[in-house]
């Protein structure tokens, strides 16, 4: 008999919620077959089983959050074939309390007068899916509520307890963000109401949170892309036979945004109360869009990497996103976002900041433009590159100089060694 546990899938995650069950008792599984569907912190994996056999019981319905290390289901048949679940490669890190208080603060819709409550363990900040949306629905100052769970984790029932003894205000979620269990779409007089997914609804508190915190400015460029467009157009068959996979404009973008994010790096920091953190290096997130809504994996030592190895890392990110099979680490320490509407048609577009990074890159439509080239009217591969900037931050002279300098990157280097074609 093999006991299928919560498996701990990034450093910091400490629960997570079973969202479908795959297979259902009394059905046949193999070793490292799609179990069960989980979502942690904005990310929603498939679980692979742990060993070979017949589901014989489920411990853990659909719908419940459970700590790692939780039995959730029996499986007897082939012990041999069993693998260990994955675990994190290194142990937690140790949060300082100003950090901690800092990120507790920010999911808290009202503040408490209440003085906080001192530290109680490297764990006791780290926070759960669940216990970040209760919080926001209720208005909680988590800061302010004490922990039970290992190392002063702070539980769902603490948070709970919390608002049952009347200690949080009332609370301020818009009520379509509001827990509750999915409900079957309905249809009447030709309108059909249907359930906010919890993905819809983490993307909806950090969107609506990023606005509230930040002073977002914006400002474009047009930059000239028939250099890239007729290297790629050049090589696109060969590379696809070569890698595998399509040779798209996002490593190209990706790599020139990273060299200007090096040269201007105060694009590239996080505003943390009465300080300014500056990144000398490049964690790249790239958003992505799937079925379910938007999600930001990232490209980890972007500025270490050569433009097919961007390349190689953007199409394993967006593919393994796509199929619900990244880790939780994968979508966090980002320092700076591209967003890339342009396949869908978009012109020119104004994302909304990652936080707590400082600003995001919109990357629209390549198309044909005539364009005025040495007195000459032109045909050229043209696109619009936006940027989305915090005015607390920095100011419109360095976004436009950041802008211009990813334009020229574009516009003047020569890609094909980098590529290795």
């Amino acid at each position: 008999m093999t006991q299928v546990k919560m498996p701990q899938l990034g450093e910091t995650v400490v629960e997570g919620t079973i969202l479908k069950w795959l297979k259902q008792e009394g059905d046949e599984v193999a070793v490292d077959e799609p179990l069960f569907e989980i979502s942690t912190d904005k990310v929603d994996t498939e679980v692979p089983s742990p060993a070979a056999g017949t589901l014989t019981k489920i411990l853990v319905p659909e719908g419940e959050t459970v700590s790692v290390g939780t039995d959730l289901a029996e499986i007897s048949g082939d012990a041999e074939a069993s693998v260990s679940p994955p675990t994190a490669e290194a142990p937690a890190p140790e949060p300082t309390v100003p950090a901690a208080r800092e990120r507790a603060s920010s999911q808290a819709t009202v503040p408490a007068k209440a003085e906080p409550l001192p530290d109680r363990g490297p764990r006791s900040q780290i926070l759960s899916p669940l216990v970040r949306r209760l919080a926001a629905e209720h208005g909680v100052d988590l800061s302010q509520v004490s922990g039970s769970g290992t190392g002063g984790r702070i539980t769902k029932d603490d948070v709970l307890s919390f608002v049952a003894r009347g200690e949080a205000p009332a609370a301020a979620a818009p009520a379509a963000l509001r827990a509750a269990p999915p409900a079957p779409a309905t249809v009447t007089g030709g309108e059909e109401v249907v359930p906010v997914s919890h993905i819809r609804k983490a993307i909806a508190q950090h969107m609506k949170m990023s606005l509230e915190v930040s002073a977002r400015a914006w400002n474009a460029v047009e930059v000239d892309m028939e250099n890239v467009a007729r290297l790629r157009e050049r090589h696109k068959e060969a590379f696809k036979a070569r890698e595998g996979f399509n040779l798209t404009y996002m490593p190209f973008v990706t790599r020139a945004v990273t060299e200007a994010l090096l040269a201007y790096p105060m694009v590239n920091s996080e505003l943390r109360d009465d300080q300014i953190a500056v990144k000398h290096f490049v964690n790249m997130g790239i958003a992505v869009s799937y079925d379910e809504g938007l999600i930001v994996p990232v490209l980890k030592g972007a500025d270490t990497m050569n433009l097919l190895g961007m390349a190689r890392g953007i199409d394993d990110l967006a593919t393994r996103a796509r199929a619900k099979q990244l880790k939780p680490d994968e979508v966090h320490g980002g320092t700076f976002t591209i967003t890339n509407p342009g396949p869908f048609g978009s012109l020119i577009s104004v994302p909304i900041i990652n936080q707590p990074q400082t600003a995001i890159l919109g990357f629209d439509s390549v198309e044909k433009r005539p364009v005025v080239i040495d007195d000459a009217i032109a045909i050229r591969h043209m696109v619009y590159l936006s940027l989305s900037w915090d005015h607390r931050v920095i100011d419109g002279a360095l976004a436009s100089q950041f802008l211009a300098r990813i334009g020229e990157n574009l516009e003047t280097w020569d890609f094909a060694e980098d590529l290795a074609l």
